[in-house]
């Protein structure tokens, strides 16, 4: 499999004022309202219960990749139902970036117009990608859970909430800010998260949490 970088289409310039329109309107789409702090209290303990039992959601918003002066922004939208998984990205424009299916260990990448199969998925993402995106634990830290025992979790004294939480994926720190919650049919949800590692930033913002 080749190593090239994965590219986020660009639009021609028949249509370049159209789209930065569209992506302006896209930048602006605000973010669920955060609830007060009193409908977000929970013990920690409680909540951690209640997630690890959470295995069916959807989540829609946008995720942006800065790595030094390089910044790719995509729509995003993740399906995770059990051990299955349906994760795509596209451009402002819906033009299709990736798309990933996983069920029973077995992963098909789909990204500038070529689909490919393995049994590891990290892999997979990186050496068709090249992005660093460790997905696995990525499905937990969404909710603010440990992916690993190892991992910390630090809590907000107001809320009980996770605020930060460092991680180890293969060896490999990574450091996650949950920034704003939102009440979700009684589940306390993150919608605006920072996941840092090495000399990567991952901003994520969802507009639209599904529970299954």
């Amino acid at each position: 499999m080749s190593n090239s970088r994965l590219k986020f289409p660009q639009p021609s310039k028949n249509i370049f004022i159209t789209a930065i329109m569209l992506f302006l309107t896209a930048c602006t789409t605000p973010l669920p309202q955060q609830p007060v702090v009193e409908q977000l209290l929970q013990d920690k303990n409680e909540r951690a219960a209640q997630l690890a039992q959470l295995t069916s959601w959807t989540i829609k918003g946008k995720i942006a990749f800065i790595e030094g002066d390089d910044k790719q922004s995509a729509n995003l939208y993740w399906q995770q139902d059990n051990n299955t998984l349906q994760l795509k990205l596209t451009s402002f424009l819906g033009v299709n970036v990736l798309t990933l299916s996983s069920a029973n260990e077995q992963h098909v990448l789909t990204a500038n117009g070529k689909t490919y199969t393995d049994d590891n998925l990290e892999d997979l993402l990186n050496q068709v990608s090249a992005i660093r995106l460790p997905v696995k634990a990525l499905s937990y830290w969404l909710k603010g859970l440990k992916a690993q025992t190892e991992d910390v979790v630090l809590y907000s004294q107001t809320t009980q909430l996770p605020e930060t939480l460092n991680a180890w994926v293969n060896h490999t720190y990574w450091h996650i800010d949950y920034q704003q919650y939102n009440l979700v049919n009684n589940y306390r949800l993150a919608n605006k998260i920072s996941i840092k590692h090495r000399d990567l930033t991952i901003k994520i913002a969802i507009h639209h949490w599904d529970i299954d």
